[in-house]
């Protein structure tokens, strides 16, 4: 009976320690589960500050463009300029096709809307994709265009739209921007490189793409 009751002791104290040790496993992941909700937050609200800014600085661009010009007694012929006419078509008809933003890496974030991969309760919206890659990696035009707009995002580094005709790219994410506004650029050029991540050992690239039409502009899966 002696023994019994000491088995018996010692299997109960067991069964608390290990109940003890889940319960501060469980307090644990509570925990981390509020602070990647918070991290998931500032997240979104960082991206949609980007997402705010990429589309100001389109509308702002087109509104450039169709802006009405002087008229002025010189002679004036209108013609379709070369860039326009070939990439209004080609950059559609190349879906499928087109080379990555980064020389190599991993896509961790999808378009579109999705249940985030720690976070089980919370969803984000994505307006393009990301791709992990190497620390400081080089972001590269994925075809050929012109450079539209730079802009520096506060608190998100900067970001290179690039028009395709009735395309824009964006490369987002970046430390230092190697292109100037109006510049031509041919495909895979470089036109800057990432930032590093939180945990400064790898790099994330954001990469969008914009559809212009007569009447709205929308992104596009890339």
């Amino acid at each position: 009976k002696l023994i019994v009751f000491e088995s018996s002791k010692t299997e109960k104290e067991s069964f608390l320690a290990d109940k003890n040790k889940q319960q501060s496993i469980l307090k644990e992941i509570e925990s981390n589960k509020t602070s990647l909700t918070k991290k998931l937050q500032d997240q979104e609200k960082e991206k949609a500050k980007i997402a705010q800014a990429i589309k100001a600085a389109i509308k702002k661009e087109l509104a450039k463009k169709n802006k009405p010009k002087t008229p002025t007694d010189k002679p004036k012929t209108f013609t379709t300029s070369p860039e326009v006419a070939l990439a209004g078509k080609k950059f559609e008809e190349n879906k499928g096709k087109l080379p990555w933003p980064v020389n190599s890496g991993a896509i961790t974030s999808n378009y579109g809307r999705q249940q985030h991969s720690v976070v089980s309760t919370a969803f984000i919206e994505n307006n393009g994709i990301d791709i992990s890659t190497n620390k400081g990696a080089d972001v590269r035009v994925v075809f050929n265009g012109t450079v539209s707009s730079i802009l520096t995002i506060p608190g998100a580094g900067k970001a290179v739209i690039v028009s395709h005709g009735n395309y824009r790219t964006v490369y987002a994410n970046l430390q230092e921007v190697n292109v100037n506004i109006g510049q031509a650029l041919t495909t895979k050029q470089k036109v800057g490189n990432l930032l590093p991540n939180s945990s400064g050992k790898i790099s994330e690239s954001h990469f969008e793409i914009w559809q212009i039409t007569s009447s709205d502009m929308k992104t596009v899966n890339p």
